[in-house]
């Protein structure tokens, strides 16, 4: 079923109270990206362009996108892994563990679930997991739960962090944890429409924790943010306020319509990405980045 980016961010935001960590379309398939961030240039390694990229463009798009995609698959998860919750898959809904996860495991499983944690968020209890893919069968792997638990106590921190001033702006948001490579994390705040029909670009902020135990912000893109109208079908440009990588939330917003069969550009001032079908021999996506530079300004 389709529906517009605004009404499954809301989704999102519905559950946010029962999902500190968490990550993943309304319906996980096997090609959906993958949780786990991946390398810079691992999406776009198989992109084709016949014009020549800035130094350094390829592998900063794709940083920004590896996060795209994980944040596009979170906000997936959180509504899939909230029905199923709904509909007693983890024992009665009144009763079950309200806080969800989800990650594709290193062998690409997708997998999600729920649980509890204590309220120094440092014990992860009841914690049950099923398969996302086939008939959804309990997941008996292995699971870092103290990882699981250090995700959500950061999604915890940066939400108390931003709510204040978020909520004087009246801009509703979601914030999403974002698990690297090597083990390190961050949580991106990422904001959601306040009318039907219309999708947010620019404005998403990202922190990190500091050795302290602090979280300190890495990315501030609040000053960008922009609402507009969103047609309900047809060729989608989102136009970026960024000078050549696109912020991370118009990324998100690209993903999320092209899987729904859109045609997606992204215009930024120097670039124009559009998602093309191909395949990334890295990821096994079945859609790939082509970029063009557009002509300098005389």
């Amino acid at each position: 079923m389709r529906r517009s980016l605004q009404l499954l961010m809301s989704l999102a935001a519905s559950v946010a109270s029962m999902s500190c960590a968490g990550s993943a379309r309304t319906e996980p398939i096997e090609q959906a990206s993958p949780v786990r961030a991946l390398p810079a240039g691992a999406d776009t390694a198989g992109s084709a362009s016949a014009d020549a990229l800035p130094p350094g463009f390829r592998e900063a798009f794709a940083e920004a996108d590896s996060r795209a995609r994980t944040i596009a698959f979170w906000y997936q998860c959180v509504g899939t892994i909230a029905r199923l919750r709904a509909g007693g898959t983890f024992g009665p809904a009144a009763a079950a563990p309200r806080i969800i996860y989800c990650e594709r495991t290193t062998d690409g499983v997708p997998i999600g679930g729920v649980y509890d944690i204590d309220p120094a968020f440092r014990t992860v209890r009841r914690f049950s997991t099923v398969r996302l893919d086939g008939a959804r069968p309990r997941y008996s792997g292995p699971i870092d739960t103290a990882r699981v638990a250090m995700e959500a106590k950061l999604v915890n921190d940066v939400t108390r962090a931003i709510t204040p001033a978020w909520t004087k702006l009246g801009r509703p948001f979601s914030v999403v944890p974002v698990p690297l490579p090597g083990g390190a994390m961050e949580a991106w705040a990422i904001p959601r429409a306040t009318k039907a029909r219309t999708l947010v670009t620019g404005g998403d902020v990202a922190y990190a924790r500091n050795t302290d135990g602090t979280v300190r912000r890495i990315v501030d893109h609040t000053g960008t943010w922009t609402q507009v109208p969103l047609a309900a079908a047809g060729a989608l440009v989102v136009r970026s306020a960024e000078r050549d990588v696109a912020a991370v939330t118009d990324l998100v917003t690209a993903r999320y319509h092209t899987d729904l069969g859109r045609e997606v550009t992204v215009h930024t001032t120097t670039m124009s990405s559009a998602l093309v079908a191909g395949l990334d021999p890295a990821t096994g996506a079945r859609v790939v980045w082509r970029h063009v530079a557009k002509p300098a300004a005389r």
